[in-house]
């Protein structure tokens, strides 16, 4: 996906984290839309967010499909950039694959995403089911 502010947002395919390309880039007031062309062949994907500089003293991932939850990631503890601090401490980089959905024992169970290949029939384009990867800002919570 294309950036937004200081992040950046990609579909990443199988363990060659190989970006796609988005197409039709749509930007709106703190939101992008886009569209990728689905692979001809199956083939696992994940969701890559990245930052750039420091936004907030926490940032949290939370990723739906179709409506759907699938699953969150979130980082906390992010300091304010200065003398002697290293830009993990302050910039994200989160990877997400999977639908992840908690079992009635507390565990959690998680399923791999995928593209299925595409039906010449059909259109070559799809939103790749993504309605929303939300970003939110997190207060310092002592």
């Amino acid at each position: 996906m294309p950036s937004l502010k200081q992040l950046t947002c990609s579909i990443e395919l199988g363990s060659t984290h190989t970006k796609i390309t988005e197409y039709g880039n749509d930007y709106g007031d703190g939101h992008v839309t886009s569209y990728v062309a689905v692979p001809a062949e199956e083939v696992n994907f994940s969701i890559h967010l990245t930052s750039s500089g420091y936004i907030a003293p926490g940032l949290a991932m939370f990723v739906y499909m179709d409506g759907h939850y699938q699953c969150n990631r979130n980082r906390r503890g992010l300091v304010v950039p200065g003398e002697k601090v290293k830009p993990e401490q302050f910039e994200i980089d989160l990877r997400v694959r999977q639908k992840e959905s908690k079992q009635p024992d507390g565990s959690f169970l998680g399923r791999d995403w995928s593209f299925h290949g595409l039906n010449l029939g059909e259109s070559c384009f799809r939103h790749a089911q993504m309605d929303e990867a939300n970003i939110w800002k997190c207060p310092l919570i002592p």
